[in-house]
């Protein structure tokens, strides 16, 4: 009778063991749930603030741009109010151009040599063959810059090669 009653009793702590193992196993589901849901929240906090940052930045990285161009326009409104005195119109034109251009070097963009240069897929893009008596793919014209800024083509030169 005793093994019985022994037997019933280590089955009873049996079950209460299990049932604390269970107990324990369901409070740490619950315990790593509760942590992935807090952590995938954090996350999408930390996207949202990255993205407005992002933006945010693009913005203001594009204001010293424009703070640099203001002056452009400044002249373009003289230039513009100048019309009829035809050679102060064209030295304004040209002030402009230079200040352009002395903005985008500051920039380290830089205009791609196209005429006279052998023709380069990377730089150049052909639209058109002429023959010529220059060597095969020499760049006889250029009908729009290319420009590049440091080591990266912002847009390829458009040319007329040789045949």
């Amino acid at each position: 009778m005793k093994d019985k009653k022994s037997e019933e009793k280590t089955k009873k702590t049996g079950k209460k063991e299990e049932k604390s193992e269970l107990e324990k196993s369901n409070e740490k589901i619950i315990d790593l749930t509760s942590t992935l849901q807090r952590l995938q929240a954090d996350f999408e906090n930390y996207k949202r603030r990255t993205e407005t940052e992002k933006s945010e930045f693009m913005i203001y990285s594009n204001s010293e741009l424009i703070k640099k161009l203001l002056p452009l326009l400044d002249n373009f409104e003289i230039a513009l109010k100048n019309t009829e005195k035809h050679e102060e119109f064209i030295k304004g034109i040209e002030l402009i151009f230079s200040q352009f251009i002395d903005i985008l070097k500051d920039r380290k963009v830089e205009r791609i040599k196209s005429v006279g240069e052998k023709l380069d897929p990377n730089k150049h893009e052909a639209l058109m063959a002429q023959e010529s008596n220059e060597e095969s793919n020499m760049i006889l014209e250029e009908f729009q810059s290319g420009y590049t800024i440091g080591e990266k083509i912002l847009r390829p030169a458009k040319v007329k090669v040789s045949k």
